[in-house]
């Protein structure tokens, strides 16, 4: 059989390169034609969706290879991922306790319930879906470039949606907002707000309680000029953040005004829990951000962000330790040098070591909670440094 092969490969090579040919030029025909029926209607047949699927498991299974999932804080990031989840992606998987809309229920393919779905995939596999989308579908690549470390919280979120109850999964997604239940008036001249899906506070401070997540900022008593500049900065794309663009993409110049005007005069709930750390660390987190660094080019951090320092520049005061810490990686990697404020921090970020980064993180979270203005005559609060 060997010998025959190697006697006559050249006639075997151009029997195969013409059915090649023959089948691409037959396809190709079809597809001119218009006999194969597109329409999302008809459905597939039976061996193409076996063969679409095939095609899709394996290429995440070999795609996915790559990545190194890092063990997952679920009780700081289930919260995150959930509140998004809610605001994007449930309108298509449903929810517990929610439906999937009529209108995603007729794509082809049809989004998979994820409550059941989910488990059959690898934390690294979920990760690549969320991050990369899936081609012939409705599934989206991820908006905030660079942003892996939002990716992972949906995840965490994933990994334990199997397992949630229908009243589970209302704590998790809904945060610190309420339902509200509409007028027959309200109804029929608005509609039901968009509000319900994007609602500030399913993952903010209010008055009486901080972020849902380590991972969230404190927007409570923020400088009004900041916040306006942040919002702008996610609707227009030049600040990235999965999270944020689809919120900030839905507001006017007014609504921002607006919101950032809220937040501005809003008063702190209490500090956050910060990562226990030792005095040495946050005596070093303290020097950098009263003195700097100047053998390695660091400006003082308070040179900015205090109540004394640029209107502009957010107050790191009472931020959580793992959001600091976070951001401070975000601005290493390049993530947020898109912006003027964004470059300029950027260059004092990667010169920055990882220990440094941990002690100014620790230092900050520390800190007690500076409001953007105080009363005349007030006492302005003290350093809370061991």
């Amino acid at each position: 059989m060997t010998e025959w092969i190697a006697a006559h490969w050249r006639s075997l090579l151009l029997w195969a390169l013409g059915l090649f040919a023959g089948g691409v030029a037959l396809a190709l025909l079809i597809a001119y034609s218009g006999i194969y029926n597109v329409a999302a209607s008809a459905g597939h047949h039976p061996w193409l969706e076996a063969f679409l699927k095939m095609a899709k498991d394996r290429s995440v299974i070999f795609n996915s290879r790559s990545v190194k999932a890092p063990e997952l804080e679920f009780a700081e990031q289930v919260p995150l991922g959930a509140a998004h989840f809610q605001g994007t992606c449930a309108a298509c998987h449903g929810a517990p306790g929610q439906a999937v809309n009529p209108v995603y229920a007729h794509m082809l393919p049809h989004p998979p319930d994820l409550q059941i779905h989910a488990a059959h995939w690898t934390r690294a596999q979920l990760f690549w879906i969320a991050r990369h989308g899936i081609q012939f579908t409705g599934m989206p690549a991820w908006s905030g470039t660079g942003r892996d470390d939002e990716v992972w919280a949906v995840v965490a979120f994933l990994e334990m949606l199997p397992s949630m109850t229908e009243a589970d999964y209302r704590h998790h997604a809904g945060g610190h907002s309420e339902a509200r239940n509409y007028s027959a008036k309200e109804l029929v001249s608005a509609g039901r707000p968009r509000l319900d899906l994007t609602a500030c506070s399913r993952c903010h401070d209010t008055t009486e309680a901080a972020p849902t997540s380590p991972y969230i900022p404190r927007l409570g008593g923020q400088d009004q000029s900041y916040l306006k500049r942040a919002l702008q900065e996610y609707r227009d794309d030049s600040r990235q953040s999965g999270f944020m663009e689809p919120v900030a993409d839905d507001l006017d110049d007014e609504q921002i005004d607006r919101l950032s005007a809220y937040y501005a005069a809003l008063s702190p709930a209490s500090s956050p829990v910060s990562r226990s750390a030792s005095v040495e660390e946050r005596e070093r987190g303290r020097q950098l951000a009263e003195q700097g660094d100047r053998a390695r080019k660091i400006p003082a951090c308070l040179s900015c962000h205090t109540e004394k320092g640029r209107e502009d520049y957010p107050r790191l005061a009472g931020q959580s330790e793992p959001y600091l810490r976070q951001q401070l990686q975000v601005f290493r990697r390049g993530v947020r040098d898109k912006t003027p404020h964004g470059a300029m921090m950027s260059v004092v970020a990667k010169r920055m070591t990882e220990q440094q980064v941990l002690a100014a993180a620790s230092f900050f979270a520390s800190r007690p909670w500076q409001a953007a203005a105080f009363p005349a005559g007030a006492e302005k609060e003290k350093d809370s440094r061991p």
